[in-house]
């Protein structure tokens, strides 16, 4: 029977991250800028896959400080389009979170980009979605015990991708919400919501996703 609630049925992180994500054209065309650049100035010496490589570095260290200095989201309202509005709808809370996974997003975007992705058509979007909230929640799942590896974060993403990736993005946000919240209450947020803003933890954590990225975008 259908729902009159239907545009709800999306996890509130989930809907809090799209209200403050930087538009896909503008991911692109910057992503390409700074490909384009790194050609220009590599190309004489330097094989394009080691290229995408050194671009992809740079990718994953600016978003990785982007999510350090991320903590406590009422210190970026003016700087981040939609954070407002998310702050006043979901709580304080949320949106550091948000805003962590803001970041994770589109930090996989720019990589998905690099690698000849087009993250302007919905399925390549959600793919950015999934493997963002498939890192994080590894991270997350796997504090103080061996990490996921290379080829077994690569083996899981493609399990994800073969169900209907609009239910998964909504099943994988709804975990990471959970997660994060949980660790909210116990003071240990790796976005750092409601308590004091780790740095490092921040930073660490988005450069772990952001290498796991990397190296799924690399070699499919």
């Amino acid at each position: 029977m259908p729902s009159g609630n239907a545009k709800h049925d999306k996890p509130v992180l989930l809907r809090a991250v799209e209200m403050v994500l930087a538009k896909p054209e503008t991911i692109k065309r910057e992503t390409e800028q700074l490909l384009a650049k790194y050609r220009r100035r590599y190309k004489a010496d330097r094989a394009d896959d080691d290229i995408k490589d050194l671009v992809a570095a740079k990718i994953i260290s600016n978003y990785s400080y982007y999510a350090a200095f991320s903590g406590g989201a009422s210190a970026l309202t003016g700087v981040v389009p939609g954070l407002g509005t998310v702050i006043a709808t979901f709580g304080g809370a949320t949106a550091d979170t948000a805003l962590g996974m803001k970041f994770q997003v589109e930090m996989a975007m720019a990589l998905a980009t690099l690698y000849d992705h087009n993250i302007l058509e919905a399925e390549e979007k959600r793919l950015c979605f999934i493997v963002a909230a498939l890192g994080t929640i590894s991270k997350a799942a796997k504090e103080g015990a061996k990490q996921v590896g290379t080829k077994a974060f690569i083996s899981m993403a493609r399990q994800y991708l073969k169900g209907a990736t609009l239910i998964t993005v909504k099943q994988l946000f709804r975990r990471v919400g959970v997660t994060f919240t949980r660790k909210a209450l116990e003071k240990a947020a790796p976005f750092g919501a409601g308590v004091v803003i780790s740095f490092t933890a921040n930073k660490g954590l988005t450069w772990y996703v952001g290498t796991k990225i990397h190296d799924f975008f690399k070699t499919n």
